[in-house]
């Protein structure tokens, strides 16, 4: 069985209150929303009111995947988790993206997507395999974590289904915890929405779809193209280093039909113990650790396992973690009032103990399950006090920040969570900028070319200058329009979008690659400019979505204070603050805050740019109806958020 090519054909219903489930076709979805991102707004749109809140049985919990997923060697089997999320305040609209190989298995076993409703009266998890689809009971498998989980139900079902599941934190509704899927893929923001809906897990298996492509001559074409780009040398050159020095025990972990490979390690520490590492999760307890023994080791990996053991987004952690050791350094705690070893922080034990608490909301943890914001109010004594600049949305640990990039900013206004995917697109090419500056084997990445890039991709020269804020609004608003786009398809944002080229004269790639390889998967052409309108009218949707929840335009698109307020000392992956000045020159951010009146005329030129009103932010009918948004521009009108003018 197949459905269109690329899609599997089927998005399943689940309402788990009553036990009905029943399929809906993808068809309705694709022409206006394509896949990924696009149809989970569209769904959460038709099906979530803006008064449910995140753990309310009637707020849906979305599974979904993109045309490209199990198609190989492309970097697009990637999927998504959407729905409204307890990992921001206000609740809001939220994604979060995983790799490794769970969403090739689900469109595998017959399926593009899964909408989960309701809440089961017993716990249970969702079984999907050749096209037949089950719930059974996890009475037996409820409260334990993550890897207990998944190996229970693999020893039920068998080794070769994909699980993804909650851990201890999710069932007891933490509200940074997160959920576990194939190869350690971990996903944000929605663990504790799956243990309000009594959903341990969901297991899919078996090959009922045959995946087929509109045109495999062109795609095969392509994906050569994509070879001699030698993406996997691009992201070398952009990548981060592990604190662990490479070894026997270290290999490449590499996700279902992934073009190159990227930072994700399998790694095996001393006891035996084998788990992913990648980015942030693989370095986030490594100074404290590093600082408290006083030499490199293992801890951060255990550290890092714990997380996914248990289900905690260890982006929160790291935060929660800095704020923990600034109170207990202003004597606001200690050992004794929180039962946490805070002296020994650094530690095994600490880092053991603080993850086990949270998650079991044992004692102190039950008030650091509530967030750190929460969490310092409860406290109190100063508590509050003691949160600066490191933590920004979804009380994650900040970073790519407007001190220094300027433009991501808006990144930053627009989203409930921390844009890291649009900062990416831009943050690795002054990454990348630095190491030609460095004299770096390989890089090529000199002044000229990124200025090259910045016009072509993101509207001016000015783009990759960072002294000014000229041609930030329009650089963000084409970043944001590519991501969205790529976020339907969708494809891996550690490869996408390829900007650069290592193989072409002036080592500028071409813009039009994703909706090249779009057309050949589906069959449904479209150009650059196309594509990029798909993710213009699912940014706008998200838009819509925001304003119905309460993000009304100008009133609440503000950057958090510490940014107008707190000069820039250190950045978490740019540590010494550098960046592309006037005329490529280098240019330290070091001691910068953000200037209030130019962001705010940025932000007034974003929304011309947008096509929304100037003064308040709000959308515009116009710009609805011109890009095929007719029926939300009328529902937003009926409500007042939208300025029909």
């Amino acid at each position: 069985m197949a459905g269109e090519p690329g899609y599997a054909g089927k998005i399943l219903f689940v309402d788990l209150s009553s036990g009905r489930m029943h399929d809906v076709s993808t068809a309705i979805y694709v022409e206006r929303f394509v896949g990924g991102k696009g149809i989970a707004a569209k769904i959460y749109w038709d099906e979530v009111s803006p008064e449910v809140g995140a753990l309310d049985p009637d707020n849906r919990l979305i599974f979904i995947t993109g045309p490209l997923a199990g198609i190989p060697r492309l970097s697009g089997s990637r999927w998504g988790m959407f729905g409204k999320s307890p990992a921001t305040t206000p609740e809001h609209f939220y994604s979060s993206f995983l790799g490794g190989t769970w969403g090739a298995q689900l469109k595998f076993a017959g399926y593009d997507g899964i909408v989960i409703q309701g809440k089961s009266a017993t716990p249970v998890y969702l079984f999907i395999h050749e096209g037949m689809t089950e719930l059974r009971d996890a009475s037996s498998i409820w409260g334990k974590n993550t890897f207990e989980a998944q190996g229970l139900i693999k020893g039920e079902l068998g080794s070769t289904v994909g699980v993804v599941s909650t851990g201890s934190a999710g069932d007891n509704l933490v509200r940074m915890a997160t959920v576990l899927a194939e190869g350690d893929s971990c996903g944000t923001g929605f663990g504790a929405v799956m243990g309000s809906k009594r959903l341990k897990a969901i297991a899919v298996g078996g090959e009922h779809c045959k995946l087929s492509v509109a045109k495999p001559d062109a795609l095969s074409e392509l994906v050569h193209s994509l070879r001699e780009l030698r993406v996997d040398k691009l992201m070398a050159l952009g990548g981060w280093k592990t604190s662990l020095q490479p070894n026997a025990r270290m290999k490449r972990q590499i996700c279902y039909g992934c073009l190159c490979g990227c930072d994700r390690i399998s790694y095996t520490s001393a006891d035996g113990d084998t788990g992913k590492l990648s980015c942030l999760q693989s370095n986030f307890y490594k100074e404290y650790a590093q600082t408290y023994y006083g030499e490199p080791n293992e801890v951060n990996f255990h550290a890092a396992r714990l997380c996914d053991k248990y289900g905690l987004d260890a982006k929160v952690l790291r935060g929660m973690i800095e704020w923990l050791s600034r109170c207990y350094k202003a004597g606001i705690l200690n050992d004794k009032n929180t039962g946490i070893p805070l002296s020994k922080l650094g530690s095994m034990e600490f880092i053991e103990t603080l993850v086990k608490m949270i998650s079991l909301r044992d004692g102190f943890g039950d008030v650091l399950a509530q967030g750190i914001q929460q969490a310092a109010v409860t406290v109190g004594g100063g508590a509050k006090e003691m949160i600066t600049d490191y933590i920004d949305k979804a009380e994650q640990i900040s970073t790519y920040g407007p001190r220094m990039y300027i433009a991501t900013g808006l990144f930053y206004v627009m989203e409930p969570r921390q844009p890291y995917q649009e900062c990416h697109v831009m943050t690795r090419m002054v990454m990348k900028w630095l190491h030609w500056r460095r004299g770096r084997e390989g890089a090529f990445m000199s002044g000229e070319v990124v200025r090259t890039i910045a016009k072509r991709f993101w509207g001016s020269e000015l783009a990759f200058d960072f002294s000014t804020y000229e041609g930030k609004a329009l650089a963000a608003k084409m970043i944001q329009d590519r991501v969205y786009a790529i976020n339907c398809l969708i494809l891996c944002e550690k490869v996408w979008p390829i900007v650069d080229s290592g193989q072409s004269e002036d080592h500028v790639n071409d813009p039009a690659l994703e909706a090249k390889v779009y057309s050949a998967v589906t069959g449904n052409e479209i150009d650059e400019e196309g594509f990029c309108k798909i993710g213009e009218r699912v940014f706008n949707l998200v838009r819509a979505i925001f304003a119905q929840e309460g993000h009304l335009g100008r009133r609440d698109d503000k950057l958090s204070e510490f940014n107008f307020t707190v000069p820039i000392e250190r950045d978490t992956a740019n540590p010494e603050c550098l960046v592309p000045g006037k005329d490529g020159r280098l240019l330290s951010k070091k001691g910068t805050v953000v200037d209030r009146q130019k962001f705010e005329e940025m932000l007034g030129e974003y929304y011309q740019l947008r096509g929304w009103d100037f003064s308040t932010g709000l959308q515009t009918k116009a710009k609805l109806e011109e890009i095929h948004l007719e029926d939300i521009a009328e529902s937003l009108g009926q409500k007042g958020l939208l300025i029909s003018a």
